[in-house]
């Protein structure tokens, strides 16, 4: 393979690298997460300027080194920068890149992740514009946010059980989440778990079903929301061991 490529990509975050440099997370088309060095970015001279700002979406041309890739060239694509001026939105934002990059290791290609990434963003932005962004309850950032979660164990193959009991099959009562189990436990099934609202299960589920352009539309309390990130948040833990820093 060319030790030089062109990809698109998402920035998910930087840190600082000597006097001038970056290292940039990049989360691209062709090779999956990539630690990205940017030289000279801080300079006020720097070609590269906003364009790695979390959440943009670039067409990146790179130079393949042995641990970390080094960017030569940047186009915007899009630059999702309402994801970063709206408070609800930008926490939101940070928890699911938080979980992506927890969920991901660096240098495996993951095409479907990366088109989960790219229309979370476009949703994100979409939920602005049409919706602004809040009905009073459950912001619409975090119900996309959520979906998009449960999108993405779908796609690293730790889905949880949701619509019967992950020890017997029951689909009768289930009014527990245990991680360690596999999801959803009915009441006379043992397992460390925790207790969720009747309609927690049937919302995950829904939310899963549904395109993310439909996640803004599904209606839950405060209550329900937090259950779920904390069913999300626990299947990370238990089989990635990566504890989620940020909630949506």
């Amino acid at each position: 393979m060319a030790r030089t490529y062109s990809t698109e990509a998402v920035v998910m975050g930087s840190h600082k690298l000597g006097d001038a440099d970056r290292v940039v997370t990049l989360f691209t088309a062709a090779r999956g997460k990539v630690p990205t060095v940017v030289k000279g970015v801080r300079k006020v001279t720097s070609r590269f300027g906003g364009r790695l700002e979390p959440f943009t979406h670039l067409q990146a041309q790179l130079h393949e080194g042995r641990n970390l890739h080094t960017l030569t060239g940047a186009d915007t694509v899009r630059t999702h920068a309402v994801i970063r001026d709206i408070p609800s939105a930008l926490k939101a934002g940070l928890a699911f890149i938080d979980m992506l990059n927890r969920a991901t290791p660096d240098f495996e290609r993951h095409p479907r992740t990366f088109n989960l990434l790219v229309n979370y963003l476009d949703e994100m932005d979409a939920a602005r514009r049409n919706a602004g962004g809040d009905d009073g309850g459950v912001s619409t950032f975090t119900r996309i946010t959520l979906a998009a979660g449960l999108k993405l164990l779908l796609l690293a193959g730790i889905l949880p059980h949701l619509a019967d009991c992950a020890v017997c099959g029951s689909g009768e009562g289930l009014p527990r989440f245990s991680a360690q189990a596999g999801g959803a436990l009915c009441e006379d099934c043992a397992g460390e778990s925790f207790l969720v609202l009747p309609g927690t299960l049937e919302t995950m589920r829904l939310l899963l079903e549904l395109p993310l352009s439909g996640a803004a539309g599904v209606s839950m309390v405060e209550q329900t929301s937090r259950e779920v990130w904390r069913a999300i948040r626990e299947i990370c833990r238990f089989h990635l061991g990566a504890d989620l820093r940020v909630e949506p």
